[in-house]
């Protein structure tokens, strides 16, 4: 024992002793420790750089992935980059995307709010949805014990319309309150947030960036949805001198309050100027995805009375009723109106493969006494009557350069058809064509 205070005992204690200082404080140096994690992590959350940009969207089936993938990496790039004191909400007919079920159950671990809203069809015992599934069970431990309270994250479904008795709950529409340096970012078009939309669509979609009075009326009906129970006067609009936005449920007589159809009523065809053609004749772009039944053909009358009259019109379309087109190939004034079917069945066995999805109808020219029109309306609302019942949106946009760009990406297809457009002629006439389209 008195051989550990001798000076060599001493110095090898000593040197021991500094040995294991600096050994602990090279770990400390070292380790990323959680408060440090999370204090770097919170200083580039509150620096942040991102700004969403104004306008629309459009994604094709076909091409390079920038090109297939445009609407759903805007929509992941969205996602990501909400701040985590911030709110998501999104309602879409149908969620099937990995990784946007990824992105969704990562920002509400970090602290966001998200709401996701589907329509129940899209989640049953005949369709197998293991996205979804997961977004709802991942949303769902991120709120802990207490699952109450407006900051807790959920994924739902509707039942049919979720404002309305019967339907679909089929509009697309992403509100982000608080995303890198922009405010009040609402995201509404065709494309429901799934990888067929990027795959398998032509798909469109427009966003607002702080325009702060459209974004808390579509988070009021948003937030209707939310409740899942039946709205009285479930219609709803917003007039703007640019923006507007309606909703549906509608149940009016002959439809006479959808909006598009009232515009379509005080299109003149002759006049236009800075407007229109070369001719002063007003361009009516329809692409109507789904155009049938009664409210189908209360558009085809118009549409084909519109080119009776010498509009320049255009119609590109995915499924069209029999009537719808009987009507549209009539003879009498100019004839039969153009018309391009653009989908894609590749194999032949008569399912197409790929569609135009878009809902949109541009007029370029002359509307009632104004001879220099531009106006555009999207959304999800297809010309078909269950569009009516359903839980819906349309938007309308004013103004040339929006107006122009929807209608050139019309004009594309229409001119340069995708190859092996239309239904092969050889196709299996026992196989629906429609059975794995979005129809409605």
């Amino acid at each position: 024992m008195l051989r550990l205070h001798t000076p060599r005992a001493r110095l090898a204690t000593m040197v021991l002793a500094l040995a294991l200082v600096l050994a602990s404080a090279a770990a400390v140096l070292l380790a990323p420790t959680g408060p440090r994690a999370v204090a770097a992590e919170t200083s580039a959350e509150q620096k942040p750089s991102y700004k969403a940009q104004e306008g629309p969207t459009f994604n094709t089936a076909i091409g390079d992935q920038q090109s297939r993938r445009a609407i759903l990496d805007l929509l992941l790039q969205t996602i990501r980059h909400t701040s985590p004191k911030g709110q998501i909400k999104i309602m879409t007919w149908n969620f099937m995307n990995a990784g946007a079920a990824d992105a969704l159950i990562q920002r509400a671990q970090k602290g966001t709010t998200v709401r996701v809203l589907i329509d129940a069809n899209n989640n049953d015992e005949d369709t197998d949805n293991p996205s979804f599934r997961r977004l709802k069970k991942g949303l769902k431990a991120t709120n802990g014990k207490n699952e109450k309270g407006a900051t807790k994250s959920f994924a739902r479904m509707c039942r049919g319309s979720c404002r309305g008795k019967s339907g679909a709950a089929h509009s697309k529409m992403f509100l982000f309150d608080k995303v890198g340096l922009s405010r009040n970012v609402l995201i509404q078009g065709s494309a429901n947030l799934t990888t067929a939309a990027a795959a398998n669509q032509w798909n469109e979609v427009y966003t607002y960036v702080g325009r702060d009075k459209i974004y808390d009326f579509a988070e009021e009906i948003f937030d209707q949805m939310w409740r899942d129970k039946t709205t009285k006067n479930a219609y709803r609009a917003f007039e703007g001198s640019r923006y507007s936005l309606y909703f549906s449920p509608y149940y009016g007589k002959y439809f006479e309050g959808d909006p598009v159809q009232q515009m379509m009523d005080r299109i003149k065809c002759k006049g236009a100027q800075k407007a229109g053609n070369a001719n002063g004749r007003t361009i009516v772009r329809s692409a109507p995805d789904v155009i049938r039944g009664k409210r189908g053909m209360i558009a085809a009358r118009r549409l084909k009375t519109l080119w009776d009259q010498g509009c320049d019109v255009r119609i590109a379309y995915t499924v069209m009723g029999r009537d719808v087109k009987k009507h549209l190939n009539g003879g009498g004034g100019r004839g039969p109106v153009p018309m391009r079917h653009l989908v894609q069945d590749f194999d032949g066995d008569g399912d197409f493969d790929n569609y135009f999805h878009l809902k949109v109808l541009t007029i370029n020219g002359r509307i009632g006494a104004d001879r220099t029109s531009y106006v555009t309306f999207n959304g999800s609302a297809n010309t078909s009557d269950p569009s009516s019942r359903s839980d819906e949106q349309i938007g309308k946009l004013v103004g040339k350069r929006n107006t122009l760009q929807y209608q050139r990406f019309i004009d594309r297809w229409f001119e340069n058809p995708p190859p092996n457009a239309g239904r092969r002629a050889d196709a299996d006439p026992n196989v629906h064509p429609y059975q794995h389209v979005d129809m409605d």
